[in-house]
């Protein structure tokens, strides 16, 4: 069995077509279709089936994906055997919140690249509540973002600090009561996705204190939604760090209100039994470094 057609089995599945894995690996997407039709002829069982546009894997494939990972795990630590000492190689791929990516964790991408030139380094923004996901599966190596009650039965989880999550709004907004209950407010939460930690907190406190709004504006970018507060369309609730530039020349006033500087615990998450790369090891020493 090839490990290039495994390698190829998890491009796809972490790519989301066949077209993305070939400009992933670097491939003619004839190859890539080629690669699955060995390896299904090896394993004689279909891994991929079609669900509108879209190829997803049949059980067996949730299977073969599994192992397909632990192989190549497997593969990476004996290819790395005698590496002691030396520079880390192979891939390493981290996932991450994107509030974290954006605003923290340039010194230490920085530093790891400085310090291993030969790992590929991939990282990915991702929700909080995939993170986790994606570790158990093997989809990442590590997971960098905010406690979303992470399974600590499957994941080694690591706490690298807690940073205040405060209410943000322009210093031009005109209702900035959020502490007295039973309100209806005509102003709008700026916010991100459904499943963001900071959503989910803050609309929990609303329901508690029966504070009741407008709107709400969905928006998929943490700049943008600093944006639309700055220009007074609403109100949002972000790490302190995100916004630290914008509170420090008056462009973002801090609201008070017993949810606002609420610190939010910061983790680093890999599979549990799993072989940490060097390359790993220097990236999460990094993070403590860092961010703790």
């Amino acid at each position: 069995m090839e490990l290039k057609n495994l390698r190829t089995l998890l491009a796809v599945v972490d790519q989301g077509s066949y077209q993305r894995a070939a400009e992933h690996l670097g491939y003619t997407q004839s190859t890539i279709t080629v690669q699955i039709q060995q390896l299904e002829e090896e394993l004689g069982v279909p891994l991929f089936q079609r669900a509108g546009r879209r190829m997803v894997l049949t059980p067996v494939g949730e299977q073969a994906l599994a192992q397909a990972r632990e192989l190549l795990l497997a593969a990476d630590r004996l290819s790395q055997l005698g590496q002691a000492g030396r520079e880390p190689l192979g891939t390493l791929r981290v996932d991450m919140a994107e509030t974290l990516l954006c605003y923290r964790m340039q010194p230490v991408i920085q530093q790891f690249r400085r310090l291993a030139p030969q790992v590929r380094l991939i990282i990915r923004s991702r929700n909080c509540l995939r993170i986790p996901e994606n570790v158990h599966t093997g989809a990442c190596d590590l997971g960098v973002g905010y406690d979303m009650d992470w399974n600590r039965e499957t994941l080694e989880v690591e706490s690298m600090g807690r940073y205040p999550i405060v209410l943000l709004a322009s210093p031009e907004f005109a209702h900035p009561d959020f502490v007295t209950p039973g309100q209806r407010k005509p102003v709008s939460l700026i916010t991100d996705e459904p499943d963001s930690l900071f959503r989910r907190n803050l609309e929990d406190y609303l329901r508690r204190r029966s504070i009741t709004l407008d709107a709400t504006l969905e928006l998929w970018s943490i700049e943008t939604i600093k944006r639309c507060a700055m220009s007074n369309l609403g109100f949002t609730y972000l790490p302190r760090f995100a916004a630290r530039e914008e509170l420090a020349d008056g462009r973002l006033v801090e609201l008070e209100a017993p949810i606002s500087g609420v610190p939010a615990p910061t983790l680093c998450a890999r599979r549990k039994n799993r072989w940490v790369t060097p390359a790993m090891e220097l990236f999460m020493n990094l993070l403590r470094e860092s961010i703790s």
